[in-house]
């Protein structure tokens, strides 16, 4: 066989049964992140499964890199990277995967407060074989500015489930003293105007995490601020299309919510409601570009 007929016959034998595992061990990673010219190295490489954004009967993999170990830190645990991202003790890449699709990559790193998520189509990422539970591949993103910031990174891994941490046994709590019933005051009907937005904010997209959709409506009627994000920096409109809500889209489009906000540079609410039509044509009919 010649040198091209076997070099032919290795590219074929790779695009059909996928690239070999990364030269790594299991639950690491080898490669850098660069943020604004200074690179970080990714030594680790953690994954679990995480609920489908759109289809809540799938399971996307979800795979996070980090500098340091995660110790007693859930790779699950969005909010303790974000915080320990923002007080500069690590730097975090989480992968969405779908499969051997890449959806997106949220980032955190020293000073940002939340979490920036970059488009899944900024990525070169080619998955790799790896026995069953750990995920193997390789991701690079050549440089890209966000937010103010330039991003790049060139890395490889094979991630493992964490190990689970034992949780130490709580004492039982002691029973309280027994207080003579009282007639409860009269309390005053629920107002909007005693609801503190950012708890109103949180109610909405744990309802939009939930899939309830009749909770999130009620929510939105009740005067949610439809400008409002989450923790991270999420607008909830962008919420309502990522867990395809057709009516919470409406009504939040109704309230005036901002159409021309994007997650990235160039990445348009309407491109984010690719994968759920309903949402793309309201968002469309209001002028949403």
């Amino acid at each position: 066989m010649t040198c091209l007929k076997r070099c032919l016959l290795i590219a074929g034998l790779t695009a059909l049964f996928g690239r070999s595992a990364p030269a790594v061990d299991t639950g690491r990673a080898s490669g850098t992140f660069t943020l604004d010219a200074q690179a970080s190295t990714l030594a680790y490489a953690a994954c679990y499964e995480g609920e489908d954004m759109y289809d809540s009967s799938k399971k996307n993999t979800m795979v996070v890199l980090t500098d340091v170990a995660l110790g007693d830190v859930s790779p699950s645990d969005d909010w303790e990277l974000a915080q320990r991202g923002k007080r500069g003790e690590l730097v975090a890449l989480t992968v969405r995967l779908d499969g051997a699709k890449l959806v997106n990559v949220h980032i955190n790193h020293k000073g940002l407060d939340g979490t920036i998520v970059l488009p899944g189509q900024w990525f070169t990422y080619r998955p790799a074989k790896a026995a069953a539970g750990l995920a193997a591949g390789s991701l690079t993103l050549a440089k890209r500015d966000s937010d103010g910031h330039a991003y790049s990174c060139t890395v490889e891994f094979v991630a493992a489930p964490a190990p689970v941490q034992k949780a130490e046994p709580e004492a039982a709590p002691e029973a309280p003293a027994p207080v003579p019933a009282e007639q409860p005051a009269a309390l005053p009907p629920a107002t909007t105007s005693s609801i503190d937005p950012k708890a109103m904010t949180a109610l909405l997209v744990s309802a939009m995490m939930q899939k309830d959709e009749d909770q999130a409506l009620k929510l939105v009627k009740l005067g949610v601020d439809p400008n409002a994000k989450d923790q991270y920096g999420v607008p909830v409109l962008n919420w309502a299309v990522m867990m395809c809500m057709p009516r919470v889209v409406q009504a939040l489009v109704d309230a005036k919510a901002d159409l021309t906000y994007q997650r990235a540079p160039g990445f348009t609410i309407l491109q984010e409601a690719g994968a759920c039509p309903e949402a793309a044509k309201i968002l469309k009919a209001a002028g949403a570009k």
